[in-house]
């Protein structure tokens, strides 16, 4: 019972609010990176190669995850968010697994690690549901599959009598998430520290880190291996070494003050930084073993990273959210075993540990009133079935003010219809995830507007702005964008070219005036070759004129973009 009742107490009071929220989240829709992620795997199963026949500068890890989650069903939404949680949940209990063992190298019965496994479960699955759809199964969200567990395995590791295996495998898993975001690299560094600095390990030191060495090697084979066969490596270098330092990260910056004076986001660097410092004081007082180490620099790991891609979207925080958390749980475990004691004239310090579990979890319990899955109150009538799913009352459910899921699959319906399978289609925003729903590829490597529009890079934001040799440089990245792009679109003219109004970072809310604009040429190219054949919403189909009269006329809207 002295085991037990530290993680059940943490565990219990949030449990049932965590897992209605786990059963609600299941039925939402996709957010609009999570759209585009599908169409890229898809689109690589289909035979073309990323970063060459598809532009993007995220690494290949998420398509990776898309790719595999596409195999295993994801290509219905509710599969896809079946999986995420499921396979999210698994690692947060794994972390849980690690957990237990503070009192030297004796050994940790099963019931207590299955415990403090459910407790990990409850704690970061807490977290983790208060972010709305647009934010779960983020990349971020992905990455910390892999770098929870390796910090949590660490800690197994460094206590282990053996712990030449165990380092093997945190040094693989440490590794994955580099080829996600380079930004990772920050929780490898906090992770060799807390091995430089623990002189207790069972292994000499040097040993140590060559062992964490092999296994990081070994952890890049898989997606380095993805990247070789399935990839344009080229391309791929090109764009992260050229492209997004000259180009894309100007889209959007924000300053360091501008992100962390964010209530919310404020609050989570606050909650990061005392845990640190808590954690980081405790082992240097030789209360907390050094193998804490790792632990109490994550959250400054997670800030980091956020800092350096300097957007400071609600995503971006995954790691800092579920570092402090993991904090909290190493906290607890530690205090429980800490204080275990069969003295009656001490008995009174096994009330602590409970004490501090009963906050824990009370904290955790009362945020999810504030999990927008539990706010979804239209979902405790039914579970949308696969029907109620494509109806647009379903989708009245997440508002967004550029992004129209809805009318994406009435425009899929229509190209479907109206296209054969090895037709393609050339689309101008942010969606396409439509491609993905209408199950046709695109005409050329171009999904996203900003490619083609460079206003917002050359505008910068209260994070950065370009100068003048570096505006120099982004208008000739994107007037080689265009010209490449006509060049494709005139060697294999598609069937259609879709235009999503309102989608963000363009000039204009009008996408076809939008792309007047800024590509002059390919528009004059495109207005002698094709007619607008139907509208749906914010989205407008134009047929090449040759094929046009098969393409039945749509549903007319009113155009957003002309309202007053």
């Amino acid at each position: 019972m002295r085991t037990l009742a530290a993680p059940v107490l943490l565990a219990l009071p949030p449990l049932f609010w965590v897992a209605d929220a786990t059963r609600r989240a299941s039925y939402t829709t996709l957010g609009r990176d999570q759209g585009i992620f599908q169409y890229i795997a898809w689109a690589i199963g289909r035979g073309e190669r990323d970063y060459g026949d598809i532009r993007d500068v995220n690494g290949p890890l998420t398509h990776l995850v898309h790719r595999l989650f596409l195999a295993l069903g994801g290509a219905d939404e509710h599969r896809f968010h079946v999986l995420d949680l499921a396979v999210t949940g698994a690692t947060f209990a794994a972390v849980g697994l690690c957990l237990p063992g503070w009192r030297g190298r004796a050994r940790v019965q099963l019931p207590e690690r299955l415990a403090w496994a459910l407790a990990a479960w409850v704690v970061l699955s807490g977290q983790y549901l208060l972010y709305g759809y647009w934010d779960i199964a983020q990349r971020e969200s992905f990455f910390d599959w892999f770098m929870l567990p390796s910090v949590a395995l660490q800690l197994v590791a460094q206590r282990a009598r053996r712990p030449e295996r165990w380092l093997v495998a945190v040094g693989a898993l440490s590794a994955v998430p580099w080829l996600g975001k380079p930004t990772y690299a920050l929780f490898t560094m906090a992770q060799l520290l807390g091995l430089a600095a623990d002189t207790g390990m069972g292994i000499a030191r040097r040993k140590a880190l060559g062992r964490f060495a092999l296994g990081f090697v070994l952890g890049l084979l898989p997606v380095g291996a993805w990247l070789l066969f399935r990839a344009d490596v080229g391309a791929f270098v090109h764009n992260q070494l050229t492209d997004v330092p000259a180009m894309y990260r100007f889209i959007w910056p924000r300053s360091v003050s501008d992100i962390l004076t964010n209530p919310w986001n404020a609050s989570q660097a606050i909650f990061g930084i005392i845990g640190a410092i808590v954690l980081l004081a405790l082992a240097a007082m030789g209360e907390m073993p050094a193998r804490v180490v790792p632990v109490a620099l994550l959250p400054l790991a997670a800030l980091g990273s956020i800092v350096a891609q300097a957007k400071g979207f609600p995503y971006h925080f995954h790691p800092l959210t579920a570092a402090v958390h993991l904090q909290w749980l190493v906290f607890a475990s530690w205090l429980a075993e800490r204080t275990r004691t069969a003295r009656r004239d001490r008995a009174l310090l096994r009330l602590v540990p409970l004490a501090v579990c009963v906050v824990f979890a009370l904290r955790v319990a009362t945020s999810m009133e504030d999990s927008p899955h539990i706010r979804a109150t239209w979902l405790l009538w039914a579970p949308p079935t696969p029907e109620d799913r494509e109806k647009a009352d379903y989708f009245a459910h997440f508002p967004e003010p550029d992004y129209f899921p809805y009318e994406l699959r009435q425009t899929a319906a229509y190209l479907r219809a109206t296209t054969r399978d090895d037709d393609r289609v050339q689309v101008y925003g942010m969606d396409p995830y439509l491609l993905f729903l209408a199950g046709r590829l695109s005409a050329t490597p171009y999904l996203y507007a900003y490619d083609l529009d460079a206003d917002a890079a050359l505008g910068g934001w209260t994070g950065a702005a370009p100068d003048e040799a570096q505006r120099a440089r982004i208008h000739a990245i994107r007037d080689a964008h265009e010209a490449d792009l006509l060049r494709r679109l005139d060697a294999h003219p598609p069937a259609a070219f879709v235009f999503l109004d309102s989608s963000p970072l363009m000039t204009d809310k009008n996408a076809r005036q939008d792309f007047e604009r800024h590509c002059p040429d390919a528009w004059a190219w495109l207005e002698s070759r094709y007619v607008e054949s139907a509208r749906f919403g914010h989205n407008h189909v134009w047929f090449r004129r040759d094929i046009a009269p098969r393409a039945q006329p749509g549903e007319q809207e009113e155009d957003p973009s002309e309202s007053p």
